[in-house]
């Protein structure tokens, strides 16, 4: 069974970007990322021992580090040492990451028939389109390194409307798509029980930041240094064609249009059977 954690970034409303990411592996990977970010936590450096790491708190000093007295050296040090528990992690297990984006605009700038196209195609929203790049991508990037196997997936409930559109989401995959059959369960949970979750916080708001500085330069929130293996990682997921903007959306209609996708099971079924003496 491989086991998925996954958060948003830029999900709230105004954002001009949102981010779906996180990492996909086996057990093993989770336990050893689990244990080392633990580790940093309960370094006895820190002001405090926080319960759970925020990437946005961390970088605005806000909720648990403005109360715990943090200052700019100290929350920088966290961060870079819990990216590079994630880098080196990475680098004793399969453990991959996994991100998609949209610029949210596009969507205002499209035709009302291609809206309502992409709708029915369960693309029509920042959050639903994201969904499905992210999801083609964990489903092939699964058969590619452990073909046969299926997933089990988790998204951070702190946003609750928003994790429950992902579990809705990965169901209606599951039933309506024909390799949907390899999500075995999807589902939400807290990231104060689950430190993947915190590493996917932090992998999200890294892959948002970089969609920003590339679509949005003038106007990047506040952000932190990073080591250079960590935002390879992130830069991979802009490379991979994991952000949506209004070019790549205009290349994406047509194929929408002539239903150019992953059949859905009815129609993969209605084929066989028409082929069937």
């Amino acid at each position: 069974m491989i086991q998925g954690y996954f958060d948003g970034s830029g999900t709230h409303e105004g954002s001009k970007v949102l981010t779906i990411a996180g990492f996909i592996g086996e057990e093993e990977a989770f336990v050893d990322l689990d244990q080392q970010w633990e580790k940093v936590l309960d370094d006895p450096r820190w002001p405090t021992r926080l319960p759970e790491f925020h990437t946005v708190e961390c970088v605005h000093g806000g909720g648990e580090f403005q109360q715990g007295g943090w200052n700019y050296a100290e929350r920088l040090t966290l961060y870079g040492d819990l990216t590079r528990v994630i880098v080196e992690v990475g680098e004793r297990h399969a453990l991959l990451p996994i991100g998609a984006g949209v610029v949210t605009g596009i969507f205002n700038k499209i035709a009302k028939a291609d809206l309502d196209l992409l709708t029915g195609e369960g693309l029509g929203t920042p959050f639903d389109l994201t969904f499905q790049l992210l999801l083609q991508q964990i489903i092939h990037r699964t058969n590619e390194h452990w073909p046969g196997e299926s997933l089990c997936l988790l998204y951070d409930e702190g946003n609750r409307p928003e994790a429950e559109r992902f579990r809705a989401l990965c169901n209606e995959y599951a039933g309506r798509f024909y390799l949907g059959d390899v999500l075995h369960s999807c589902g939400q949970a807290d990231s104060r029980d689950f430190t993947p979750l915190q590493a996917a916080d932090l992998f999200a708001f890294g892959t948002m930041h970089l969609a920003q500085t590339n679509h949005f330069p003038s106007e990047l929130e506040p952000y932190f240094p990073t080591i250079p293996a960590f935002w390879n990682m992130v830069s991979n997921i802009q490379a991979d064609g994991g952000v949506y903007d209004l070019e790549v959306l205009n290349k994406l209609l047509p194929k929408v249009r002539a239903k150019d996708r992953m059949p859905t099971k009815q129609e993969l079924y209605g084929r066989q059977a028409k082929n069937t003496p």
